[in-house]
Formats: C-alpha cells, sequence, structure tokens
C-alpha cells in the first residue's frame, strides 16, 4: 500500500514548467508504467520459452520508455509528447521491420494520433496536418519494410501472443487517455446535468410542503388533455376549512405545520398514480389518473377518514383541520380551465353547504 502511495505521488508530481498543466505529464507517466510492465512480462514469457534474443529487445524498450517517463519531470509538455511519440513510432517500425505489417502495427498511429490530439492547444487545421504527417510516415514505412520478408519467421503462437499483447497494451492505453481527458468534462457535464434537474424540480416543487406546484399541475393537466381520448381522469380541488382562524389564533409558524401535515396526508393516500399539488395557499390539487369519479370518489373518502386522526401538537393543544373538496370527472370536450372552474365550482358548492364534505 505503501509502495502504491509512493507511486502515486510520483506520477502527480508537478511539472517543471509554471502555468503549465501537469495532466498531460501524467498521462504520459502511466503510459509509460504500462508499456514498460508489458516489456517486463514480454521478457518474462520469452525467457520461459526460451526466446532470449527477443528479450534484449523488449529490455530496449523498457529502458527507451524509462528514459521517456524521467523526461516528463525535465521537459515541457510537448516536447514530452514530441519524444513519446518518437519512441513509440520506433517501436511500431521495429516490430515491422522484425515480424511484417500483420502483428498489430496498424493500431499504434491512430493511438499516436489521440495522444497529439490531447496534448495540442494547436488549431484543429494543426492537428490535421500531423495526422496527415503521420499517415505519410504509416504509409512509408509499409513501402519499405511491408513489402519485404519480416527480419524473422516466428510460429504461428509466437504470431497469435505477439499481435494480441500488443492489441491489447495500445488499447488499454488509449483508455487510459481517453479516461484522463474526458474526465473532467464527464464529471463537469454530469454536474450540469444534477444542477439542471434540481432546477427544474425548484421550479415544480412547492417549497414549503415538497409537493409539486401549481406550474407542475398545469403542465400535468396539459398532459392529460393530449390523451383523454385514451384514458379517464378525475381531478379534484380541495381547500382548507377555516385555515384564516388557524394562523390568526396560532401564528403562521403552527399554520404552516398544518399545510405540511395536509400535504402529507394527501400524498400518502392518493392512491396509485395520484398527483398531488399545492394549488395556492391553502388550496390543494388532486388528479385521479384512470379513475372515473365513483373511484376517485371512495379515494377522497379514504383522505377524509385519514385527516381526522392527522394533527399538529401546539404545547398541550391538538390542532385537526377538516378539508371540503370538489370533485369531477375531466371533461375531454372542455379546456383545461373550464375543467378547473367545474372542479372549483363544486368546491364551493361544498363550503356553502356546511365544509367537511366531498362534492361530486
Amino acid at each position: 500500500m505503501k509502495l502504491l502511495d509512493s507511486l502515486k505521488k510520483i506520477i502527480e508530481k508537478d511539472t517543471p514548467t509554471a502555468n503549465e498543466s501537469k495532466k498531460m505529464a501524467v498521462l504520459i507517466r502511466i503510459e509509460c508504467i504500462i508499456l514498460m510492465a508489458y516489456f517486463v512480462l514480454n521478457s518474462v514469457v520469452f525467457f520461459m520459452f526460451g526466446k532470449y534474443r527477443a528479450i534484449g529487445g523488449n529490455l530496449l524498450m523498457f529502458l527507451l520508455y524509462a528514459v521517456v517517463f524521467a523526461l516528463t519531470f525535465k521537459l515541457k509538455k510537448m516536447a514530452t509528447v514530441s519524444v513519446f511519440i518518437f519512441v513509440t513510432s520506433f517501436w511500431a517500425v521495429i516490430m515491422l521491420w522484425l515480424y511484417g505489417p500483420g502483428l498489430c502495427f496498424q493500431i499504434i498511429p491512430p493511438f499516436l494520433i489521440i495522444i497529439f490530439f490531447f496534448a495540442s492547444y494547436d488549431s484543429f487545421q494543426r492537428k490535421i496536418i500531423f495526422t496527415l504527417c503521420t499517415f505519410v510516415v504509416y504509409l512509408g514505412a509499409l513501402f519499405i519494410y511491408g513489402t519485404r520478408p519480416p527480419l524473422l519467421q516466428v510460429s504461428i503462437f509466437d504470431q497469435y501472443y505477439i499481435m494480441n499483447s500488443g492489441m491489447f497494451v495500445i488499447m488499454l492505453c488509449t483508455c487510459v487517455a481517453a479516461h484522463v481527458f474526458s474526465k473532467d468534462s464527464q464529471d463537469q457535464e454530469r454536474k450540469l446535468i444534477v444542477y439542471n434537474r434540481r432546477l427544474e424540480e425548484k421550479a415544480s416543487t412547492d417549497s414549503l410542503t415538497g409537493l409539486n406546484n401549481r406550474g407542475r399541475a398545469m403542465d400535468y393537466l396539459d398532459e392529460i388533455s393530449k390523451i383523454a381520448d385514451e384514458i379517464i381522469c378525475s381531478i379534484c380541488i380541495c381547500d382548507i376549512d377555516h385555515f384564516k382562524i388557524v394562523n390568526d389564533s396560532y401564528g403562521h409558524d403552527v399554520g404552516d405545520l398544518v399545510l405540511k401535515t395536509v400535504a402529507d396526508v394527501l400524498s400518502d393516500n392518493a392512491g396509485e398514480g395520484g398527483f398531488v399539488a399545492r394549488w395556492g395557499g391553502e388550496e390543494f390539487f388532486l388528479a385521479f389518473p384512470n379513475m372515473n369519479g365513483d373511484d376517485a370518489y371512495a379515494v377522497l373518502l379514504n383522505i377524509q377518514n385519514k385527516m381526522k386522526d392527522a394533527c399538529v401538537k401546539v404545547r398541550d393543544e391538538d390542532i385537526r383541520v377538516t378539508l371540503t373538496y370538489g370533485l369531477t370527472e375531466y371533461d375531454k370536450s372542455k379546456s383545461i380551465n373550464d375543467n378547473i372552474k367545474e372542479a372549483d365550482k363544486l368546491l364551493y358548492m361544498g363550503k356553502e353547504q356546511g365544509r367537511n364534505r366531498i362534492v361530486y
């Protein structure tokens, strides 16, 4: 564990140049460590199978990447990147010379282009020029060495191992490069998505009760109106009876507790799919999708019973409230506002009839 911590401190050590991001230096160090480990593993495998001549080449590449690793603490960013690209290009040409074009030579140029794109702050035009130059060098090396018989004739097993191990290590290095340079932007994007979601929730949520607010209720009714031919829906507007007396007698703090208590009862008992919003003041809005008026009436009866048990304690006194409900089935032939007016009219009929009742 201490060894890993020490290695991490070395990898994350700052660059020698002031005002220069260390991200690229850190990436090159990680890539060098991966490639050094790869060449050490190759040396062990070739030693086990008696391929002693191949060990020397792998140790040479190990030393070259060790030098690149050391240079990241001395050189500027682009100088380090240039040395890394040169050493990796040298490895690719050696592979082509020794084994021919079929053993993972083709995957190295795209990897180098990715490294240059991440490292350079140059214009896109210059990056395209680098890409074209890399392609020209690739074609040149392929023309010189790819048309000749490979220097070493190796077994099918050796070909399989060299091709797939080389392919794996380059893919791993590419993944590391993509992760290092995409992590910040992905984190920022994730934070932006979360922030926007919170803004959206804040814009559609009543801050006191945590219920949907009136704006979200109107959006919900707009959604219902668009599918009114396919579903039945009942809507209700309800009002806390004599809420002004509660505020006047106990203060607005207690009134807020009453509103929260009522909101909890409504949301807990609105039924599956039920929609609850604070309509404004002491008024609440409920919608019951896929319920006709009779089914919604039964849900409201249950809410009415639950409300009897709900109370707000103020010192030694229990404050209980009742509600009056205006319930109607959503009429697709009417506008949203006309449907709301219908529920509102039934609500005030209930108030005129003595409150604490459901008018349907």
